[in-house]
């Protein structure tokens, strides 16, 4: 029973999903997928940290789960019909708690290597263990205290890069500022390194000021590409990279998906989405994805983050192949490149907010950067759902402060109404229309905003008859425009006079279409065998759930241009 998630108040439909019991058929359909242990009192059955686990079913004995993030409190004790493991088992990466056996101890033991095989040939289980490992997950992370250990300061580039690489790779961590208590105390621990971050893992294996691909490769988020060809490969893990992963490997094409950073794109930033179908109550872009990449792991389609692609050498015919050449050094080969890259914010374009990038002036609303903000001010710019989301989250997670919303006309005509209507109600939103930034300010921190009327003529001056405001804030939450993210794509890749990707009909009109015997598919660049989904294709709404639907789209367009090649 669980013990750290204090059952009295676990709801029982939770710990029913957490922890199920398995029954005497079901240990019967596992048994041919696993072999038998067994474990004297006290030892230990795996640790944190190791390298990717397998999974353990208890038949007699018990399993007592520790964490290490807590000097190895007790966590759980799973009993006979009970099994380890959360969305690791999925994910293939170090376990962030240790099992110990709890008596004389029997278990099956199923490889980790064979978890997708399991999902897939035993489905009623995959059910049981897909819902466990999200929710147990969830539980873990509500606890504050698991996973590994980051030191450094909270207004500091690299500690934000660091915060966010391992947010968005679903990589749990505990974070304390290099000048708290904690943090203080860490680092004297740790010899008093002169550099920051500080990354201490499940193993007891530091990182000073480590690059993102060193945080992946010891976390066990890296994976190397593929050195074979492959059916698809999708560059942008948002929502529409994420579905057409689902739908492609799930219908069989081998794929590959590539992302900068990790899973959710633009929506990953977002702190809740509300208009999605199937989720009355809402989710976080970072759950979206969670829920995603499990997903499309389970029908077998691989990630690799971070991962840049550098070059593309566009097929010499139809029955060719596309070589990506990845700033890991690899060359992928594939039949089919799906570009999912999205959109990026545009910057403030005020003199001096530079020097504030993640560090006062941020493009991503989550729990990362909020809480660095507690009981201060601060000021979300955009009038989309982006920044309606935003605003929203800051005002009900610190009720305290006040959440400045600047927007350049009149809220309302980019933002669900639902949105409206709930920042016109909320007592510690102050919306400002017809503003825009002018000036930002502060020493070593941003301290605060000056705001001036806004002039649409930008060739003409200012209009200064009303003045200036300056507002004191915290933080800037920046929410405006959208930069297309297509400049890795080869030139022949036709663009619209916004930079944003023409495909099918648009491609065939732009007259840059090289083939005669056929026309583009819908989604198709004027590359043949190059696809464009989502924010990044001209004419797209910049919805989550049409880009959802973008990315199914183009599984159908693969499916075609594979049976055109044959």
């Amino acid at each position: 029973m669980p013990n750290n998630f204090n059952t009295t108040t676990l709801p029982a439909a939770s710990e029913g999903i957490a922890f199920p019991h398995l029954t005497p058929r079901d240990l019967e359909q596992l048994r041919p997928f696993g072999t038998p242990c067994s474990y004297e009192d006290g030892q230990v059955i795996f640790s944190a940290g190791d390298a990717a686990t397998d999974l353990f079913i208890v038949e007699s004995g018990a399993m007592e789960i520790l964490n290490p993030a807590q000097d190895n409190r007790s966590v759980v004790t799973h009993g006979p019909g009970q099994f380890s493991g959360d969305i690791d088992l999925l994910t293939r990466r170090p376990p962030l708690v240790t099992g110990v056996a709890r008596g004389r101890t029997q278990l099956m033991r199923i490889d980790g290597v064979r978890i997708r095989e399991l999902l897939n040939k035993v489905p009623h289980f995959g059910e049981i263990l897909l819902g466990a490992a999200v929710e147990r997950r969830r539980l873990l992370l509500e606890t504050g205290a698991v996973g590994l250990k980051v030191v450094g300061p909270g207004k500091c580039r690299d500690t934000m890069l660091v915060r966010e690489f391992l947010f968005k790779n679903f990589v749990p961590f505990i974070w304390h500022d290099s000048v708290s208590e904690e943090g203080q105390r860490l680092m004297t621990s740790w010899g008093s390194p002169t550099h920051s971050p500080v990354i201490e893992f499940g193993n007891g294996r530091r990182l000073i000021n480590p690059s993102l691909r060193d945080v992946a490769l010891t976390a066990g988020v890296w994976r190397d590409c593929p050195s074979d060809a492959v059916d698809l490969v999708i560059v942008g893990a948002g929502p529409a990279g994420i579905a057409a992963a689902v739908y492609a490997a799930s219908e069989g094409v081998s794929t590959v998906v590539l992302d900068r950073l990790g899973p959710g794109g633009q929506a990953g930033a977002s702190s809740r989405i509300e208009n999605f179908i199937g989720f009355p109550n809402g989710l976080s872009g970072n759950e979206l994805a969670t829920r995603g990449v499990l997903q499309m792991l389970k029908f077998g389609a691989r990630m690799v983050a971070p991962v840049v692609v550098n070059q593309i050498d566009s097929a010499e015919g139809p029955d060719g192949f596309h070589t990506l050449h990845l700033d890991c050094g690899t060359q992928l080969r594939t039949r089919t490149i799906l570009a999912a890259t999205g959109v990026s914010w545009r910057q403030l374009g005020v003199e001096g907010s530079d020097r504030f990038e993640s560090a006062g002036v941020h493009h991503a609303c989550t729990s990362v950067e909020a809480g660095l903000y507690d009981n201060q001010d601060v000021a979300v710019v955009g009038a989309g759902n982006s920044a309606g989301q935003a605003a929203m989250f800051l005002s009900e997670c610190c009720r305290t402060r006040t959440v400045h919303l600047l927007v350049r006309r009149r809220l309302g005509k980019d933002m669900s109404d639902y949105l409206v209507g709930r920042i016109h109600s909320s007592p510690n939103i102050l919306v400002h229309e017809g503003v825009e930034v002018a000036g930002i300010h502060g020493e070593r921190r941003l301290e605060s905003l000056t705001l001036q009327e806004f002039n649409p003529n930008r060739g003409e001056p200012a209009n200064h008859e009303n003045g200036t405001q300056t507002i004191p804030v915290s933080a800037v939450f920046v929410f405006i425009g959208a930069e297309p993210g297509g400049a890795w794509l080869p030139d022949a890749v036709a663009r619209d006079a916004l930079g944003y990707v023409l495909t099918g009909v648009d491609a065939l009109k732009s007259g840059r279409w090289p083939l005669t015997t056929r026309e583009p598919c819908p989604l198709e660049t004027t590359v043949p065998g190059i696809l464009a989904a989502g924010d990044i294709r001209s004419g797209s709404t910049k919805r989550v759930g049409f880009a959802v639907g973008d990315g199914s789209l183009a599984v159908t367009c693969v499916h075609k241009l594979t049976a055109i090649r044959q």
